[in-house]
């Protein structure tokens, strides 16, 4: 599953608006079918298995990680809440229990190892969580700081973070392929898997901030979204050919097709 967080702190999952195209897609492995051979105690895990979004009919994927794109959100936003589900296994409890996470240095069902640092990339977590009586689906809450992730779409930097349920006295892992989810984290406005569909010529952050100054209803109103992607792509390019737009990292303008050489011009 895979977040872009947006200004004003909102979370898309899976679909941007523009021409109704994900905006992240999630690295996925073929659904298979699940022993479970628990029997004894109530048991938990987290949730692993979601519909493929280029699938109408039912069709399961097993997530392999969550990544969590924060570079769209406002300056003055230092950290984000991460909501992850946490299922029940068999039927809901008749009572609230708890139950551990644990950070932990490499995955022994995700891939990967943990690169994020506590109190600098993420909150410290708590010592115990609670599963709440009476539903299927509870949710664990992550705090992530982005200060010390670098907002350079040059470097691409990114930390992830693995996380492991713990075995309590109330509440045991369930199903093996829930016992641990991986949080992948970055500061810049990565590139979505869409753009290449469309003509919109190379990739810089700066030209998606732009097309996302068009994600108004005024300016929809004005477009056949499905059969008009035109409208975007001439919205682009004049934008950035009456306004100057300056690539941070390299002091140059941003064109539609490359970034120009001031002295150049």
């Amino acid at each position: 599953m895979a977040f872009i967080i947006e200004k004003g702190g909102k979370m898309k999952n899976i679909w941007l608006k523009l021409w109704m195209i994900p905006a992240c897609v999630l690295t996925m492995a073929c659904s298979k079918d699940i022993d479970v051979p628990y029997s004894e105690g109530d048991r938990i895990y987290f949730e692993y298995l979601y519909q493929d979004p280029n699938y109408a009919a039912k069709r399961l994927i097993v997530r392999d990680s969550l990544e969590v794109s924060m570079g769209l959100l406002p300056d003055e936003v230092k950290s984000f809440e991460v909501k992850i589900p946490v299922l029940i296994l068999g039927n809901p409890l008749l009572a609230d229990k708890h139950y551990r996470v644990e950070a932990v240095e490499k995955g022994t069902v995700v891939k990967g190892t943990t690169t994020a640092k506590v109190n600098e990339d993420y909150m410290s977590l708590p010592e115990t969580y609670t599963f709440h009586a009476n539903t299927w689906t509870d949710t664990l809450r992550v705090v992530l700081l982005r200060s010390h992730l670098s907002p350079s779409f040059t470097l691409k930097q990114q930390k992830s973070l693995i996380l492991r349920l713990v075995e309590t006295e109330e509440l045991k892992p369930g199903i093996r392929e829930g016992h641990e989810v991986k949080i992948s984290m970055n500061n810049y406005v990565a590139q979505p898997k869409w753009w290449n569909v469309y003509a919109l010529g190379y990739y810089h952050p700066q030209k998606y901030r732009i097309l996302l100054m068009f994600n108004t209803e005024e300016f929809y109103s004005k477009v056949n979204i499905l059969n008009d992607a035109d409208r975007y792509i001439n919205a682009l390019k004049g934008y950035l050919k009456d306004n100057v737009v300056i690539d941070q990292e390299t002091g140059k303008r941003v064109g539609f097709d490359n970034l120009i050489d001031m002295d150049g011009e």
